[in-house]
């Protein structure tokens, strides 16, 4: 085994005390022939997340880096991974996983590298993911629905997004993050997205349909329950997807415009799932989605829209 690190996995938590032990477990316990680190960033938490990450730093000290804030930097600003993680990495590949989320193969990371480095054409590779429900603590569905090995092509990975493939299932090429100083990185709201459409063009993207991650969705505070969940998630999602727009207009004008069609697709989907999943049939009703529907899938839209109205009601 060479001295030299060759992947550096990425972590960022926050009050994950319930979580942070199998994630970190499940990064440590990979089965390599080559080094690894874990930079881990703890953004001031208020519970015992710091506390368990010194215990693991201590147990792998030649693994596990902390950075542990005293004052969250998240609202001092973000870019949590320009700022400190990305910097402080050494290795030729990077690999993220949240502080609320888990690896569940050992042979992850070999097998991801070991296709990267005989495939220098490729800048990354993906596989499906699990997901686990924190509301009802049970299991569901793994994405992306895909049961054979292949690569996704740049429109796949733009119309996809964050739900194509989990970030936690990505090892990708340093050089993917040379775009964090574009503009489209800088007006995303979150940095899945971004990540995604940098890995695309920098290479091809192979997808793995093994099973080697979890993916908790409706963890407490986290982007999916506070933009599905309670009186103000609307505005926020309505913001985020606002966001989202001014970021895929500017991968345009990054990518020359060479995918303005599929971009504008996206855009149009956006704004189509947010009034679906609100049941905002007024303006469901404008976008391109639904107007290329079928007699029947519209009036299943009108269906769905008037149910989620009447269990408003009920509420």
């Amino acid at each position: 085994m060479e001295d030299k690190i060759l992947v550096s996995v990425i972590t960022l938590a926050f009050n994950h005390e319930e979580y942070i032990r199998q994630c970190i477990e499940s990064i440590v316990s990979q089965k390599t022939n080559f080094k690894f680190e874990l930079i881990i960033h703890d953004d001031a938490s208020t519970d015992k997340t710091a506390d368990i990450i010194r215990e693991y730093q201590k147990k792998y000290p030649d693994i596990v880096k902390p950075i542990l804030q005293k004052e969250n930097q998240y609202s001092r600003g973000g870019n949590i991974g320009e700022r400190f993680l990305y910097p402080m990495a050494q290795g030729k590949y990077f690999a993220e996983c949240e502080g609320d989320d888990y690896w569940c193969d050992p042979n992850k990371l070999q097998k991801q590298v070991d296709f990267l480095e005989t495939h220098p054409e490729y800048s990354s590779c993906v596989h499906k993911c699990k997901q686990f429900n924190c509301l009802t603590n049970l299991f569901a569905n793994s994405f992306p629905q895909v049961n054979t090995e292949c690569d996704f092509s740049t429109e796949e990975i733009i119309l996809g997004g964050g739900g194509l493939f989990g970030t936690n299932t990505v090892v990708y090429r340093r050089d993917s993050l040379q775009d964090m100083q574009k503009n489209f990185w800088k007006l995303s709201p979150v940095g899945d997205y971004p990540l995604a459409l940098s890995i695309a063009t920098k290479g091809k993207v192979h997808y793995f349909p093994d099973e080697m991650s979890v993916y908790r969705i409706f963890v407490k505070g986290s982007w999916s329950s506070r933009t599905m969940i309670g009186p103000e998630a609307y505005t926020r999602r309505l913001d985020h997807i606002s966001k989202m727009r001014e970021s895929l207009k500017a991968f345009d004008e990054h990518t020359e415009h060479k995918y303005t069609d599929t971009i504008q697709e996206k855009i149009d989907l956006n704004d189509f799932n947010l009034y679906w999943d609100f049941g905002k049939w007024a303006l469901l009703k404008t976008t391109s989605h639904y107007k290329q529907r079928s007699f029947i899938g519209k009036l299943k839209a009108l269906y769905h829209c008037i149910s989620i109205s009447f269990k408003k009601f009920k509420d």
